[in-house]
């Protein structure tokens, strides 16, 4: 019966578990947006309103970090430019639309790289590995700084386009005079 418990044991400790990070969203003294996976990195006076982002998938282990280029080297995605909410409702909707799926896809990269920099964390052996590690954590904070950003201007474009919709359909239901 020992035995049997030591093999499940063994057993257990190789079974693939899906992978899980949580990282916290904090403003530091100087007014920079920071993203941090240690709760304990983010100041005592903003803890209670930190912005937390969680991911749980399991995924397969990404290709050694020799093979695949720096990410900080590649330039961003770039965003659609903000549009003035001009144009058909079906326009204004394919737009905001498009945009949404550039945020998602960013959304992506960032959760990929964030985990790319956390398996890294613990490997930095030189000085020179540990300059370019932090180097590469700035540029990310900045991307997911400017994701922010994004996201906000997207929102406040849905709410436009809503308030719009719903002028829009008072109009047809008779309940204003025709838009011009």
């Amino acid at each position: 019966m020992r035995q049997w418990l030591i093999v499940a044991g063994i057993a257990l400790l190789f079974l693939p578990a899906p992978l899980s990070a949580q990282f916290y969203r904090y403003t530091d003294a100087r007014g920079n947006v920071r993203f941090t996976d240690d709760i304990n990195q983010v100041p005592e006076d903003q803890r209670a309103r930190v912005r937390s982002y969680a991911e749980a998938q399991a995924r397969e282990p990404d290709p050694p970090a020799a093979a695949a280029p720096a990410p900080a080297a590649a330039e961003p995605a770039p965003f659609a430019a903000a549009e003035p909410a001009e144009g058909s409702l079906e326009e204004i909707r394919g737009r905001i639309e498009e945009r949404k799926k550039q945020l998602e896809a960013e959304y992506r990269g960032l959760t990929a790289e964030r985990d790319r920099l956390a398996q890294e964390k613990e490997a930095r052996k030189s000085r020179e590995q540990i300059h370019d590690y932090n180097r590469r954590v700035e540029a990310f904070n900045q991307r997911a700084q400017r994701y922010e950003e994004e996201s906000e201007k997207l929102r406040r474009e849905v709410e436009a386009f809503n308030r719009r919709l719903l002028e829009e359909n008072a109009r047809a239901a008779g309940g204003g005079p025709p838009r011009k």
